[in-house]
């Protein structure tokens, strides 16, 4: 017969480590300075989001996960939380936080990057665009570019990266009939991921995709001094002068060329650099296809205002990949594309907390458990050294987390526990 009286459980062992993490960080005293118009009966704005942001670490991507957590009073004193709203509270919270304590801590976001990259001198910035499908009529949500689900409404979320080191710089929530990238808003994008690098940068770097192309955006960048590698559009006149192309050979699949090419009259001559790849073909037809009509190559051009050479430049452009890779982590492992309210300033903080969420994480795999070139994913960590079964004990007016004796993670447990008390 199963009754349940045995001991308090809890499957988040591990837990302590997240939450003498933040606690290193100063984020409790730090949120504490991020206002919003709601002002709740038990818990205050800054219990909020520190449980937010906790549970979120935890990979909680739900108000009802959120609200589960209460019953877990392990996980809680690990977190070192005071207690977890319930799912009702939630609903009203986000509702009624509004946009601006998103704002707010995308400034706090923005003011802990600059913290843990001081002394940086090189910076490369990254950015691209999300697009966020929605379900029923949420605030500001309207008809836009929606490929996996089309027809319905949607956001687009504005990204940038650092990609040095794959820290969020910003991310803005807007209509999904924005998509379309202006150059005002290609600059804006741009401004607001600078003013999270240190001020004292000797060399700053962008790379896009080739929404972000326009000419005017581009001339903003020389005359800021910026170095950039975009991905230009194939335009028809840019198909006629890739016509007559001499290409360098790399090996038998990949050429490079490249040519001078200015887009509209009035506009400066700029530098593309030209990819040819070879087509297999009896393999599937690609995207390309559809706009140059070559059945045996396919083509990408990159605009630069480097002289570096056509391999170094498109080796270099290739990483921007890496962004897909932080946004597909952000999707699944922290709920980046979840939509939690009717209301937008709601989903709003909910992006910030998901983008703030993989900061910390980022910083936790490099600071405590030493993670710099090659990184484990979040989910990774969380199963291995997070989701321990452990055993909630008062001894001496006093709780403790008992862990499983010869635990496999237990050395790796350690490990990380002795960086983390020596930072």
């Amino acid at each position: 017969m199963e009754e349940f009286s045995g001991a308090r459980l809890t499957p988040y062992g591990g837990a302590g480590l997240l939450g003498r993490f933040v606690r290193r960080l100063g984020l409790a005293e730090r949120l504490a300075e991020v206002t919003a118009s709601y002002v709740g009966r038990r818990y205050k704005v800054v219990d909020y989001l520190l449980a937010l942001i906790m549970g979120v670490m935890l990979g909680m991507q739900r108000q009802v996960e959120l609200a589960g957590l209460r019953r877990d009073e392990g996980a809680l004193r690990a977190l070192g939380l005071k207690g977890m709203p319930s799912q009702s509270s939630w609903s009203r919270f986000l509702s009624g936080c509004g946009g601006w304590a998103s704002h707010r801590l995308w400034k706090l976001n923005r003011t802990l990057v600059r913290e843990m990259r001081e002394g940086l001198r090189s910076a490369t910035i990254d950015l691209d665009t999300q697009v966020i499908s929605t379900r029923g009529h949420p605030e500001r949500a309207d008809h836009g570019y929606n490929p996996k689900r089309r027809g319905s409404k949607s956001y687009v979320a504005y990204m940038s990266f650092l990609g040095e080191t794959r820290d969020a710089l910003d991310a803005r929530l807007c209509r999904g009939s924005e998509a379309a990238v202006s150059a005002q808003r290609a600059w804006r994008s741009f401004r607001n991921a600078r003013t999270a690098l240190p001020r004292d940068l000797r060399r700053l770097r962008l790379r896009a995709d080739s929404a972000f192309y326009s000419d005017e955006f581009l001339t903003r960048l020389e005359d800021e001094g910026v170095s950039y590698f975009i991905a230009v559009p194939l335009y028809d006149s840019l198909q006629r002068r890739m016509g007559g192309l001499r290409f360098h050979p790399l090996d038998n699949k990949w050429a490079l060329s490249e040519l001078e090419y200015r887009g509209t009259k009035g506009s400066r001559t700029r530098r593309i650099v030209v990819i040819r790849e070879r087509l297999d073909p009896t393999g599937p037809r690609k995207k390309q296809l559809t706009l140059v009509d070559c059945p045996a190559y396919a083509y990408q051009c990159i605009v630069t205002s480097t002289d570096w050479s056509p391999e170094r430049v498109w080796w270099f452009y290739n990483h921007r990949s890496c962004v897909e890779n932080m946004i597909k982590e952000g999707q699944q492992d922290l709920g980046a594309n979840h939509i939690l309210s009717q209301r937008y300033g709601g989903n709003a903080l909910w992006l910030a907390v998901s983008l703030l969420v993989y900061n910390l994480w980022n910083w936790f795999r490099e600071r405590v458990l030493n993670e710099h070139a090659h990184r484990h994913t979040i989910r990774y960590w969380r199963r291995r050294l997070i989701e321990l079964p452990a055993r909630l004990v008062c001894s001496g007016r006093r709780y403790q987390l008992k862990l499983g004796r010869d635990h496999p993670a237990e050395p790796l447990f350690s490990r990380a526990l002795a960086r983390l008390n020596a930072l």
